[in-house]
């Protein structure tokens, strides 16, 4: 097997809350091999755990024939309520296991919208052949199309990792302009400040110098007042004698 392309040989999706298998999907056939029951109960025990993934390699005994023996490979995941597991050749990568689980989990979701609790393996059972056909479709074209998966998943994460450096860039350039906006607020507060502190000094100057000259002027006149009245006053008593 381990020189043949990627093959699905089945899935099962199972209830989490009581591990009840809803439904099991048979994919390709195995050629002079038969999947043993044991198998597809260890997978049912794996969905354990809510909102997990995991990929291994499952040893197994054929059921038609116990001693030969064969490697495969096995990809899980689980949602809130629901398991899905696969069963493949042991040349499906984890990448491909785990996009055939989420085209399941689609595929699942889409055609039952009830909570899974009154889900049965009687309501399920219309499950099966949509799900044989995604299985047997993956298997024709798992290595090409998984490519192609990978490389539009590359591709936009390249893009979206280009975008987000760019939007660092113009993030980085913005916070250096409004810091040298803000600097130059700064400045320009702290020069109005020292502006209005030398306006409100020199009008302090201004009216000191202004008033200074009044009292200069009065007392100049005053004192010129008292001189006339004085010698006016000397006059007076001298000529009175």
């Amino acid at each position: 097997m381990s020189n043949e392309k990627p093959k699905v040989f089945g899935a099962v999706v199972v209830r989490l809350a009581d591990r009840m298998m809803l439904s099991k999907v048979m994919g390709v056939s195995c050629e002079g091999f038969t999947i043993p029951s044991t198998a597809w109960a260890d997978l049912v025990s794996r969905c354990g755990a809510p909102h997990f993934r995991t990929s291994a390699f499952l040893q197994v005994a054929s059921d038609a024939s116990p001693s030969q023996e064969v490697q495969l490979s096995y990809h899980i995941m689980t949602d809130e309520a629901l398991g899905y597991a696969v069963l493949c050749t042991k040349s499906m990568s984890r990448r491909e296991g785990h996009a055939v689980l989420d085209d399941l989990s689609v595929l699942f979701n889409k055609m039952f919208v009830e909570n899974a609790a009154k889900l049965n393996p009687k309501t399920v059972e219309v499950f099966t052949q949509p799900a044989r056909d995604l299985l047997i479709k993956t298997s024709a074209g798992a290595s090409d199309g998984t490519q192609d998966k990978v490389r539009q998943v590359k591709q936009a994460v390249d893009e979206a990792k280009n975008l987000a450096l760019d939007n660092v860039d113009k993030a980085i350039q913005r916070s250096k302009r409004i810091d040298d906006i803000v600097h130059a607020s700064d400045d320009l507060q702290f020069q109005a400040q020292g502006f209005q502190r030398s306006s409100r000094e020199l009008s302090d100057q201004i009216w000191w110098n202004s008033v200074r000259g009044k009292l200069i002027i009065g007392g100049t006149a005053v004192v010129f007042l008292l001189m006339v009245f004085f010698v006016f006053l000397i006059n007076k008593v001298i000529l009175g004698f």
